[in-house]
C-alpha cells in the first residue's frame, strides 16, 4: 500500500498542536477495531444496508488521517451497500479493507509509541508514513 497515512491535514487544523493530533490518532486506534467488527457482522449476516452507515462513519476518519490507500475501499463499500449494487463483491472488499486497516493501525500505533518514547527535547512529531 506504500503510504499509510498523512497527518498534514490534522496538523494544519490544530495549528501544529501535536497533543491534539495524537489524541485524534488514539481515538482512531480505539475505534478502528469496532468498525472492522461491525462490518464483518454485517457481511456475515448479509445486512447490506447496515454496512453503509458504518462505512460512512469510517470515511471521515480515513480522510482526516490522510489514509489515501483506504479511502477508495471505504468509498466503494459505502456506495455499493447504499445503492445495493454488486453486493457479491462486498465480502471481499470488506476483507481487503480490514486487512489494510490492520496494517495502517499497526503502523500508526508503532509511530505513536515511538513519539511518546522519544526525548521531549527532540520535539518529536508523528511522521508521515
Amino acid at each position: 500500500m506504500g503510504r499509510h497515512y498523512d497527518l498534514t491535514y490534522l496538523q494544519q487544523v490544530f495549528h501544529g498542536n501535536e497533543a491534539m493530533v495524537q489524541q485524534i490518532v488514539e481515538l482512531f486506534l480505539e475505534q478502528a477495531p469496532q468498525f472492522s467488527v461491525e462490518m464483518d457482522m454485517c457481511i456475515r449476516q448479509a445486512r447490506w444496508s447496515d454496512l453503509h452507515p458504518v462505512a460512512h462513519k469510517l470515511k471521515s476518519s480515513v480522510n482526516m488521517l490522510g489514509m489515501a490507500g483506504l479511502a477508495p475501499l471505504v468509498l466503494e463499500i459505502e456506495r455499493k451497500s447504499k445503492f445495493n449494487q454488486d453486493l457479491a463483491s462486498l465480502p471481499g472488499l470488506v476483507s481487503d479493507l480490514n486487512s489494510e486497516m490492520e496494517l495502517v493501525c499497526q503502523t500508526l500505533s508503532h509511530d505513536l509509541n515511538e513519539v511518546r518514547n522519544a526525548d521531549a527535547r527532540n520535539n518529536s512529531r508523528l511522521r508521515r508514513a
